[in-house]
């Protein structure tokens, strides 16, 4: 068969199973196999020119964007990924198509014309997607194809831009229909939204401008956001829907190919990027390091799925300080993939790697040297699994949209302009999110994220020593329910504030869903006395472990001031503690000399909190001028080796590590509870003992495999 008989044959095949997939669901994809190697992609907008630069800097592959032709990547010997096989338009909205939009309603507040332009409820909207993509992947299918990106920044608005999208009729139907399932009866309907309607055919989404007049502005938190809350999850399991028609149809046309998105947002309110509806129908993920997506995605997301990085060029320095080493930087970031079991990077983009003179920068210059000095670490680490310790972390979808409603409380009729990058420095669910996972890694672990509607099943199945629940506001009775009997169990439950004060609807209850097991007896709904807002704690950080909440009594508890902190209630075995204190703060006073008193406060409550669980990290790791921001990372290998990775975890002070590279190596001493038999992964023996003095370089890692763990 000549070769343009073959494309066209493909299409043809393509075109039946996208029919077949929008028909009957989503395709489930097939598991895909581990990576070979680490990869390193470079982004390059002319193929020509990205070529000879990424051959130059030691990349294996290039993006390909739709249309492009694979052939001068394969004659070069470089692999691809497929970016974007449908185009912008569809999942990723472009600038120019959104722009408008937003700033009409700014200027209008008409509801009504906010009409998603190709809304995916339109008939053959994602007919026509499905049969596109699953055509432009069969047209580029081969040994060289090393996954498919079906967006860059997917959204169902733009990022995670907050506006009521979409309007039209179709996304009215399927509305009712998604209330009709999960809210049940027109009575119960009416009682979630706040309305009277006399029949299902009549009934509209409640725009947020509607539920924030109705809602915000008492002196109490607001009593009822199911409005809001229903109208949220309806986007993000359309788009999850969407999303994972297309990725299902590109996998049949390509086996094994990973396939999912790049530049992944962090879960907010809007934009349907709910982790635990998405990620299982992806084995490709890209997200950003911001808010803890990376550490969602690998929990969340399938083990068998793909995980990549974007590097990008060093930041500017913090307040005119110091600016980061380059190659420190780029070995910083290297490590920091090999230890979480990365299969590779995304470079952006081949400008920053070459000058105008087509001569490498010093980015490219240390990625270049970084990658050859660094592949058999990179190669042998890509696609391992990170075991996960016995500490479970609750993610709460639900939670995540009430903290935007009362983050977004004071910005009146501005709340559209609350974009991605304020809310990256303003969101307190993504704040809690990351001050967790930086305490929790700061005293040796690594949590394990848990979706909260698998929470009661998976309660059934395992047995975490201890649940942490980063500032989950709100919770089902069903959660409470297994939070409850896994305690009384002998599990051990550790909060920071405002603990199930909604339901998984956005119901405000009377008491927090677990105030009985904390012994809380009483506790205040005052706006005011809630002292935690924007990710930002409202009373200075101080070795005292302020409040996060005013009003709080409990049985068992130190009292400070007008309230009670460290509440903590004994159940047969079990134990329930309440830190009501702003855990939020960590990220900055972990590495700020100023705070270090309530940093050490905290660290000292939760290590006595976990120890009294049975919740011990892999190791001990000390050395002279070291902050106390050292990760260790238990890892599989794909050939089953057991390794430990050792790193610095401070790319939140680019600062710091700035100081860091002016002092140079220096020897560490990693300790364990017993004799254990190492060597390093590149094969020297380090014999038996109990304690290991090393040389450890602040920007690279260590890595140790455990012989006889």
């Amino acid at each position: 068969m000549a070769s343009s008989e073959l494309v066209t044959h493909l299409r043809r095949v393509c075109a039946a199973l996208a029919a077949t997939a929008c028909a009957a669901g989503a395709l489930a994809q097939a598991p895909v196999p581990a990576p070979e190697k680490f990869s390193c992609v470079l982004w390059s907008g002319d193929q020509a020119r990205g070529i000879a630069r990424a051959q130059a800097l030691g990349c294996d592959a290039l993006q390909l964007g739709r249309g492009a032709d694979p052939g001068p990547l394969r004659a070069a010997g470089l692999g691809f990924y497929l970016d974007q096989p449908i185009g912008k338009g569809l999942l990723e909205l472009r600038d120019e198509e959104w722009r408008p939009l937003a700033q009409a309603y700014e200027a209008l507040r008409d509801p009504t014309t906010l009409i998603r332009p190709k809304c995916f409820a339109t008939q053959g909207v994602l007919d026509a997607a499905v049969t596109a993509a699953a055509a432009e992947v069969a047209r580029v299918a081969g040994p060289d194809l090393r996954f498919v990106a079906l967006a860059d920044e997917a959204s169902a608005t733009r990022h995670d831009a907050p506006l009521d999208t979409c309007a039209c009729a179709a996304c009215r139907a399927d509305f009712v229909a998604f209330l009709r399932r999960r809210v049940g009866s027109l009575d119960a309907v009416n009682a979630a939204l706040g309305t009277q309607y006399a029949a299902f055919e009549d009934v509209l989404p409640v725009s947020t401008d509607q539920v924030r007049r109705r809602e915000l502005g008492e002196t109490t938190l607001p009593a009822d956001l199911r409005a809001f809350v229903l109208r949220q999850q309806f986007v993000a399991q359309q788009f999850a829907d969407a999303v994972g028609h297309i990725a299902g149809a590109v996998a049949a046309a390509a086996p094994g190919v990973p396939v999912g998105l790049t530049g992944l947002q962090v879960p907010a309110a809007f934009g349907g990027n709910d982790y635990a509806r998405l990620l299982p129908k992806l084995t490709l993920l890209e997200p950003y390091d911001n808010g803890g997506a990376r550490e969602l995605a690998a929990s969340l997301g399938r083990a068998d799925a793909h995980r990549y990085a974007t590097l990008f060029p060093p930041p500017e320095p913090e307040d005119k300080g110091p600016r980061p080493n380059t190659v420190q930087h780029v070995r910083h970031a290297l490590v920091d993939a090999a230890a979480h079991g990365l299969a590779g990077v995304v470079v952006w983009n081949d400008e920053t790697v070459f000058d105008a003179k087509d001569q490498p920068t010093s980015f490219g210059a240390a990625l270049r040297d970084e990658l050859q000095q660094l592949r058999p670490i990179l190669d042998a680490c890509a696609g391992a699994r990170v075991e996960a310790g016995p500490v479970w972390m609750l993610e709460s979808q639900p939670s995540v949209a009430l903290w935007w409603m009362l983050d977004s409380a004071k910005d009146g009729m501005t709340w559209v302009r609350r974009l991605a990058s304020y809310e990256r420095t303003h969101s307190t669910s993504q704040a809690a999110r990351r001050a967790w996972l930086r305490l929790l890694g700061d005293l040796g672990h690594q949590p394990r994220f848990v979706a909260e509607d698998d929470l009661a099943t998976r309660l059934l199945q395992e047995r975490p020593r201890c649940l942490v629940l980063p500032a989950s506001i709100a919770l089902a009775d069903r959660t409470a329910q297994a939070i409850d009997t896994y305690v009384r169990n002998g599990g051990t439950v550790l909060a920071d504030h405002s603990t199930g004060l909604y339901d998984e609807q956005g119901l405000r209850r009377a008491a927090g869903a677990l105030d009985e097991l904390f012994g809380i007896g009483e506790r205040s709904l005052r706006w005011d006395d809630l002292l935690v807002r924007e990710g930002q704690a409202l009373r200075r950080l101080d070795a005292r472990l302020p409040a996060a909440e005013r009003g709080v009594r409990g049985r068992l508890g130190e009292r400070r001031d007008d309230t009670t902190v460290f509440l903590e209630q004994r159940h047969g075995r079990g134990r329930a503690v309440y830190l009501n204190a702003p855990v939020v703060g960590y990220v900055q006073a972990r590495l700020d000399e100023r705070a270090v008193g309530f940093a050490f406060e905290l660290r000292r409550r939760v290590r006595a909190v976990l120890q009294e669980a049975g919740v011990e990290p892999p190791c001990d790791v000390r050395g002279d001028g070291l902050p106390t921001c050292i990760e260790r990372v238990p890892l599989r290998l794909r050939d089953g080796r057991a390794v430990l990775a050792i790193r610095i975890e401070a790319k939140d002070r680019p600062a710091l590590l700035a100081r860091l590279a002016d002092q140079g190596k220096r020897r560490i001493e990693v300790s364990f509870a017993r004799e254990r038999t190492l060597r390093m992964l590149d094969g020297r023996e380090l014999g038996r003992a109990v304690n290991f003095d090393l040389p450890f370089d602040p920007f690279g890692a260590l890595f140790l495999e455990v012989v006889d763990r």
